[in-house]
């Protein structure tokens, strides 16, 4: 599978790829959970295809959630951080800024007339959960 739907990083004058820098382009929305000691659902626009995950206070747990998912009405529990039941696809540390390309979820065979988050069949959702006690989640998308 090919992530060639994702921005493509900066390159310096000289042609080189800069890889200690995100690719050159704006956020499309901007998020901030504080305490999210329930899930908190971040609902992807139709162009994204990157998020950016700052973690304030307390580690994050992250899952992509499908369609059905947050069509469900589970879906504001859908992150555990529990050890016995742990469903959380990443982690992002306490004072960590971790950048993720969004992964796809189902293979998709429409135009790009909705975007090219539903055009190349990429989770529409991510959920976050603070660990335990109080921090916060910022969260951009491109």
């Amino acid at each position: 599978m090919s992530n060639s739907y994702s921005p493509e990083l900066p390159l310096g004058k000289r042609g080189e790829i800069k890889t200690n820098y995100p690719p050159a382009k704006v956020a499309l929305g901007r998020e901030n959970k504080e305490n999210a000691s329930a899930s908190s659902i971040l609902l992807l626009g139709h162009d994204t295809t990157e998020i950016e995950v700052a973690a304030s206070g307390q580690n994050v747990a992250g899952k992509w959630l499908t369609q059905a998912v947050v069509d469900s009405s589970v879906a504001g529990t859908s992150v555990i951080s529990a050890a016995g039941t742990a469903n959380f696809d990443f982690m992002v540390g306490n004072n960590t800024v971790r950048r993720f390309v969004v992964p796809i979820a189902t293979f998709s065979d429409y135009g790009s007339v909705q975007g090219v988050n539903r055009a190349e069949g990429l989770y529409p959702a991510v959920a976050f959960k603070t660990f335990a006690g109080t921090g916060s989640v910022l969260t951009a998308q491109f």
